[in-house]
């Protein structure tokens, strides 16, 4: 699948009146693919492979807004288009987020959920910068996702508490390539 196959699948998904995760993936794609940029001229990296996954990421939202179960989605749904690297992202672009009582039933392991390369992690990175159609910094993007599920999903909070930390380890990963943080690369 490439960027235009995806975005048009994208398109094609009925997105619920106030929700706009469609724009979400698309900016999602353009950051993960600003920080590839930055990156290309030191790792080999395909910053439009970057771009795609990031664009598909959050494809589960189209059966469901739950904080677990949109990552299952998104996998099943790229698994039967064949997309195996596509449907990998879907599951780990939130780097640990799963339920246990879950797994099983999607043939999948706790490991699946876990960024292990660059790639995934610059979409795990871009995930946590996007906020609306800004990209911000990632407290203020967590924030704003902690008051969105404090409610209605409490046991979803210790998880997003712990992308502090997971955050800052990528982004000293970065540094330690190109010298420069996330911050300075996307100027914010």
């Amino acid at each position: 699948m490439n960027y235009a196959e995806a975005l048009k699948l994208l398109r094609s998904f009925p997105i619920e009146k106030g929700h706009d995760w469609d724009r979400h993936c698309i900016q999602v794609g353009e950051i993960a693919y600003r920080l590839a940029l930055a990156l290309k001229d030191f790792i080999p990296i395909d910053p439009e492979k970057v771009r795609l996954m990031g664009l598909v990421h959050d494809f589960g939202r189209s059966v469901t807004q739950c904080p677990f179960a949109h990552s299952y989605e998104g996998y099943k749904l790229m698994k039967a288009l064949g997309e195996d690297e596509l449907a990998r992202i879907c599951a780990c672009h939130s780097n640990g987020t799963y339920r246990p009582e879950d797994i099983e039933a999607y043939g999948l392991k706790p490991e699946d959920f876990f960024v292990r390369t660059i790639e995934e992690k610059l979409v795990f990175i871009a995930d946590n910068l996007e906020d609306h159609g800004s990209v911000v910094r990632q407290d203020k993007r967590l924030a704003d996702v902690i008051s969105r599920y404090e409610k209605k999903n409490p046991e979803f909070l210790p998880i997003l508490q712990s992308k502090f930390r997971e955050f800052q380890a990528f982004d000293d990963e970065i540094r330690a390539l190109c010298h420069k943080g996330v911050y300075e690369i996307l100027g914010i």
